[in-house]
């Protein structure tokens, strides 16, 4: 009786402090805030350069872009080694169509293009050869917001917290859950005025309806929509919309958004039945006891 007691002990030593099948997501969803939010923290208490090193641009406070990945490690190792296996299994899964990468690479190009035209339709001045000229640098732009956006978030948000969600949930339901979490993790960026609150919150809803489709559809590869978010970082923040200033970049950011949302429509329009289908395996999956992504 006294050693089933010490095994009993041991076994609760053992997992006092893993989470539960709940408290996953929450912990992540504070991790990742509270780690993203940490230049605005520290900038507050009067380090500005400790936090502009952290997260910054021109000077400013921004979020810290590795702050959803660390979140989503952390987390990983409170749930144990099977935790631990599971994130390492899908952080390696790469492979998938050739056309998912392609769509990864191109998609975000010809929305940028797309709004940049019809920007210079509504008043905008079209890039001048002098500006257009400085392409070159976006190979190695595109490369910086990979490691840094790209990565940094989406190891988070689609690697980590979308298999998690999509367990117990409807593909619109985990949209929902995810696209909630991404507006409230750059709510600093808006309220700093970094980011317009159209893109930031209309933005950032279309867009992650677009990565969950990508994530779901390439059979669960994260790097699709890491390489998605950086091409469209390097190619909108990055080149075009330092092209334009005042009303003109304010127009352009509105036009991202509506082309995003138009996106979506258009996706969920022609393919919500592999998404419905999808839906239905998870759940038989689930009853059966199988763990889904």
């Amino acid at each position: 009786m006294k050693e089933k007691q010490v095994v009993l002990k041991r076994q609760k030593d053992r997992t006092w402090f893993k989470l539960d099948e709940v408290r996953p997501l929450a912990f992540f969803v504070i991790l990742a805030c509270l780690l993203g939010w940490m230049p605005y923290i520290i900038s507050a208490v009067g380090a500005t350069g400790i936090a502009a090193a952290l997260g910054g641009t021109n000077g400013s406070p921004a979020n810290w872009p590795f702050g959803p990945l660390v979140a989503a490690a952390i987390v990983s190792a409170f749930l144990g080694r099977a935790g631990l296996k599971n994130g390492w299994r899908r952080l390696t899964t790469f492979r998938a169509a050739p056309g998912w990468y392609i769509l990864a690479f191109v998609a975000p190009v010809v929305i940028v293009s797309a709004a940049v035209l019809a920007n210079s339709a509504l008043g905008a001045p079209l890039p001048t050869a002098a500006q257009l000229s400085k392409w070159t640098e976006l190979p190695g732009v595109f490369v910086v917001y990979l490691l840094l956006v790209g990565i940094g978030e989406e190891v988070g948000w689609t690697a980590f917290a979308a298999p998690l969600v999509l367990r117990r949930h409807t593909f619109i339901n985990t949209w929902l859950i995810l696209a909630a979490i991404r507006v409230f993790w750059h709510l600093p960026l808006m309220m700093s005025g970094q980011l317009s609150w159209t893109l930031g919150i209309g933005g950032n809803i279309a867009f992650q309806f677009l990565m969950l489709w990508l994530f779901r559809r390439s059979g669960g590869v994260w790097l699709l929509a890491a390489i998605w978010h950086a091409m469209f970082n390097a190619t909108s923040g990055g080149f075009f919309f330092q092209m334009v200033q005042g009303p003109d970049q304010a127009r352009l950011g509105l036009l991202f958004t509506i082309a995003y949302v138009l996106l979506a429509a258009t996706v969920y329009l022609f393919d919500h039945s592999h998404l419905d289908s999808a839906d239905e395996f998870s759940r038989a999956g689930a009853a059966g006891g199988t763990v889904v992504g």
